[in-house]
Formats: structure tokens, sequence, C-alpha cells
């Protein structure tokens, strides 16, 4: 390679390198942190679904509750969520107010894997001034 041309590839990788910058998806953008208090209410629900008999090592069905105060934002969030790879539906919550992000995913429920979704779950309540409410899953044997 000539001389001439290192600087013409030095520049179209600068290139490359700030365009997936810019266009990395929004949602790896909003990812929060999560405290150790958060930790522990995810361990706790954890162990209940132990001491209810569900098998931790095999893949549950987890539901995750997101509530935004319009229908625009709980739409915006759950758009975020099927980029991810979640199953989202939106509907009215049950205070007749707030609009419920339910977001489902099957997957071994590991306080890693729990605490990962918290990050992006709280990440998407303060970008689009909502409320993460927390998970649930039933019972494995």
């Amino acid at each position: 390679m000539t001389t001439m041309h290192r600087p013409i590839l030095f520049a179209l990788t600068v290139v490359v390198a700030a365009t997936a910058i810019v266009c990395a998806p929004e949602e790896t953008k909003v990812e929060a942190e999560v405290t150790a208090e958060e930790t522990a209410l995810d361990n706790q629900t954890l162990d209940q679904l132990r001491t209810s008999g569900s098998d931790l090592s095999k893949p549950h069905q987890i539901e995750f509750y997101l509530y935004h105060p319009s229908k625009a934002d709980a739409e915006a969030a759950a758009a975020a969520l099927r980029r991810l790879g979640y199953t989202v539906s939106v509907r009215l919550g049950a205070d007749n107010v707030n609009w419920l992000c339910l977001a489902a995913r099957t997957m071994v429920p590991t306080t890693q894997g729990l605490t990962d979704a918290r990050r992006v779950f709280k990440g998407l309540a303060m970008k689009y001034k909502g409320d993460y409410d927390g998970w649930e899953a039933a019972v494995e044997k």
C-alpha cells in the first residue's frame, strides 16, 4: 500500500467508527445503574420462586412491568424493547390513567440476567418518563 492511500484509509476508518457510534441503538444509551437494594429485591423474588418449587435452572416466561403517563411514551419504550427481543403489549393500566408497557421474555432467571434487564427497564423509564415496577414469573417445575 502506498503512503498516499494510508490517509484515505484512516479517514474512511474514522468515518465508519463515528457512524457506528452515532447510529448505535438508542436503548443502549439509556441503561441505568442498579442499586444493591434492587438486586436484593430480585434475589428475594428468585428465592420465593425457588421456595415455591420452581426449577431456576429452567427457562421461565418473565414479565416486566413498565408504566408511563402517556400512550406515546409507552409505545416508544415498547418499540425499543421489541428491538431487544422482548414480546411487548401496551394497554391502559389498572388505574385508568397510566399506560402499561408489559414486556415478556423467556429466560433462565438469574441474578445477572435480571440485573441486566433492570438496567434497560430503568433506563427506558427515565427516558420516557415512566416507572419500572418489577417482574414476575410462574413456577416452572
